[in-house]
């Protein structure tokens, strides 16, 4: 057989399985088994460095020596391998490290066309050759000028701890390896594909700026190699290098955004890499710029300045970022906050501990003598009660404040003496203050203040920081009384909605509660009446109408005015109610798209009792406690009111002696939760049994009872009307 095969491949990853395997078969031919495993090892590593790492062909040769086997890797690259310092932290260069503990001896060579990488295996027991000749092609006096003829600049960079740049470089070398493996992966199916945009970034990184990553790489290595604890940096690159850092940097920023899209965090820049890649480059790139332009050399900045400028930064930044925070909190609790009160805790909570402030205050005017102080933080009870008697007037810092709609900053105690001298005897311990106004296009509602035990000086984020916090305060303020008008409002339209008070009826005991839903600030739909036809016959209603809301509102006081109207006419309960259904499903009404449930009735009373006649449409049949204290429930049934124009009414009468009671409730009653199931008509008739005797005692128990059931709050609106002889 030949004593050499030398064979070419592709720069393609599948090319290494073919290199391995000719290996193989060459040292089995030439009986020299004994060599082949590790032989395959080193040429696949030899071999996949020089795909990862080159632009062209791969060349793979094995030649009989007199003792055993040499096997060499060519490449187009000029750029010598580096054998990296052992790091647990590295994915990648621990090949060579292999290499170099398999082979009897290896090394590089330069070629004219780029590189030879070596490695001998002896077949019978020898001295083993001596590796220092890997350590001479990592000097920087190689005169690379001679080498590819290109005139090449001196670079300075200064001193760097060498860990830093043993890490950083070996980040940039696992990031690499990853992608080339994914981009392997891919090319084989094994793995999804790896966008072409990326793969022209890891390109660019590992050839465009090679040249200046390897040689801080050696250099950092060397230093390691000694012991040293910082590197000093000085790289010797051609002119187009700044092109090429340049691109580089942008590579792998790019790089980094898609480690974060994708959540490959691991492969993502550490901070402090991406601070010492920013500064080297930026050096390198301005010293050749200069160099280019026959400027002199200049002393760049340190890597240590770099630092230093970069901690004060970030100390900016998290400022910036904490007051943030801070408002944002602010605003989401502002977002909830329905009174002065409540306003007033949340801006003063997280402005005082954003700011540092030893108190604050919200101030509001009343349009009176006096300012109202709807809350503080951090005063005491004196200077609130100095606060509570403040005249708008006054020469104090939230009155001017809100007098002028200028912000008012004191940054030291001879400031404040000068300008505010009342101030010295309210608040003894504040050197520092700020007070400004809380503004609402023109109108002014109040000011914010801030008081400091030490001299502040308020900067522009500081400053940006309180307005902020003060516009937000101001739109809060407006919603609470734009929220206060409008439950008030509600409230005036729903009691307009109700009876004024019941009436007295001779012989008859009455009484109704009614709780509205939630914080009250819709219309509910639930309404009762009574009112007179003659003597001592009466007429009453209960209903609900579906939905809450002005329309709602607008529904119920057409359904109570015509019943009383339709009453006067017509006083035949069932005919009543098929006329409201009429007038409900009328074109004006019907728009709407709102229908009711509703009971009329009549009373007529008399020294023996009460006789009671119903109409139903709907709703709920009511409860009734006899004497002998026997609850049920009387059914009733009926249509809806509203949909349909013609429908289907459900009389009943019910004869009350003494010691009776009739309830008449809406579903807010028996459809209250409590989480996990409702109070339904078994509550109602087991609180109307505990119940005492009386009317009005009767319709406190149930409304009592629901709200304990429902916790305090109910979901729905309430009405109850209970009818006893008297």
């Amino acid at each position: 057989m030949s004593d050499r095969i030398e064979t070419h491949y592709p720069n393609e990853i599948k090319s290494v399985s073919a290199a391995r395997h000719a290996v193989l078969d060459w040292l089995s031919a030439a009986d020299l088994d004994e060599l082949a495993v590790a032989a395959a090892l080193v040429v696949t590593e030899l071999a996949s460095n020089a795909v990862l790492h080159t632009g062209g062909p791969v060349t793979v040769a094995v030649d009989r020596s007199a003792s055993g086997a040499r096997v060499t890797v060519s490449d187009t690259s000029p750029l010598m391998p580096v054998v990296p310092a052992a790091s647990l932290a590295s994915m990648t260069g621990r090949g060579l490290l292999l290499v170099r503990n398999l082979a009897d001896d290896f090394g590089f060579t330069r070629t004219p066309s780029g590189k030879d990488v070596w490695a001998e295996f002896r077949s019978a027991p020898g001295a083993t050759g001596t590796h220092d000749v890997v350590l001479q092609p990592w000097s920087d006096d190689l005169d690379a000028d001679r080498a590819d003829g290109i005139p090449r600049h001196r670079i300075e960079l200064g001193d760097v701890p060498t860990d830093l740049l043993l890490e950083a470089k070996a980040h940039v070398d696992n990031l690499v390896r990853e992608f080339v493996l994914a981009a392997s992966g891919a090319e084989a199916g094994t793995t999804g594909a790896v966008p072409p945009h990326l793969a022209q970034l890891i390109e660019a990184v590992v050839h465009r700026f090679a040249e200046a990553r390897t040689s801080i790489k050696r250099q950092a290595l060397e230093a390691a190699r000694l012991g040293l604890d910082h590197t000093r940096l000085r790289l010797d690159l051609p002119a187009d290098a700044a092109q090429a850092g340049l691109e580089y940097l942008h590579a792998l920023d790019e790089i980094d955004s898609y480690c974060r899209a994708a959540r490959l965090l691991t492969l993502e820049t550490p901070p402090k890499h991406r601070v010492f890649r920013r500064w080297y480059i930026g050096e390198l790139v301005d010293q050749l710029l200069r160099a280019q332009s026959g400027q002199p050399p200049q002393a760049g900045q340190s890597f240590e300045n770099r630092l230093l400028e970069e901690i004060d930064a970030v100390a900016t930044a998290e400022a910036t970022a904490g007051r943030a925070a801070r408002l944002y909190s602010a605003v989401a609790a502002l977002s909830g906050a329905l009174s002065p009160e409540s306003v007033a805790e949340a801006v003063l909570n997280e402005g005082a501990a954003a700011l540092g402030a030893t108190g604050g205050g919200l101030v509001l005017s009343t349009g009176g003598d006096q300012l109202a102080v709807p809350g503080t933080v951090g005063y005491d009870q004196r200077v609130v009660d100095i606060l509570r008697a403040e005249s708008p007037e006054a020469n104090l810092p939230a009155a001017v404040a809100l007098r002028t709609g200028e912000a008012v900053w004191l940054e030291s105690r001879e400031e404040r003496d000068t300008r505010f001298p009342e101030l010295a005897g309210m608040e003894r311990a504040t050197v520092s203050m700020c007070a400004v106004p809380l503004q609402i296009g023109t109108r002014r509602l109040g000011a914010l203040r801030f008081s400091f035990s030490k001299p502040r000086l308020f900067g522009e984020g500081e400053r940006r920081f309180v307005m902020a916090l003060a516009a937000q305060t101001a739109q809060a303020l407006d919603r609470a009384k734009l929220y206060r008008d409008r439950v008030d409002l509600a409230r005036r339209l729903q009691l307009g909605l109700l009876p004024p008070e019941l009436p007295e009826i001779r012989h008859v005991d009455l009484a109704a509660v009614y709780h509205p839903f939630g914080d009250g600030l819709d219309v509910g739909g639930d309404f009762y009446d009574v009112w007179r036809w003659h003597d001592d016959h009466w007429f009453f209603a209960i209903g609900d109408v579906c939905g809450t809301g002005p329309e709602a509102a607008g529904m119920t006081a057409v359904v109570r005015d015509s019943l009383r109207a339709l009453t006067r006419l017509e006083p035949d309960l069932t005919e009543a109610m098929l006329h409201l259904n009429e007038i409900l499903v009328s074109d004006a009404i019907r728009h709407s798209e709102r229908f009711c449930t509703v009971i009329l009735g009549s009373i007529e009373a008399s020294p023996a009792g009460i006789r009671v006649d119903m109409a139903t449409g709907g709703h709920p049949g009511p409860a009734l406690r006899k004497a002998d204290g026997s609850r049920s429930v009387i059914p009733t049934n009926g249509s809806l009111l509203g949909v349909l124009p013609s429908i289907h009414v459900v009389t009943n009468e019910v004869r009350l002696n003494h010691g009776d009671s009739l309830v008449l409730y809406t579903d807010g009653v028996t459809e209250a939760r409590d989480g996990a199931g409702l109070f339904e008509i078994d509550g109602l008739l087991g609180s109307l049994g505990r119940a005492p005797a009386g009317a009005a005692a009767i319709a406190t128990a149930i409304e009592r009872d629901v709200l304990s059931f429902s916790g305090g709050t109910v979901h729905d609106d309430m009405a109850v009307v209970v009818i006893q002889p008297r």
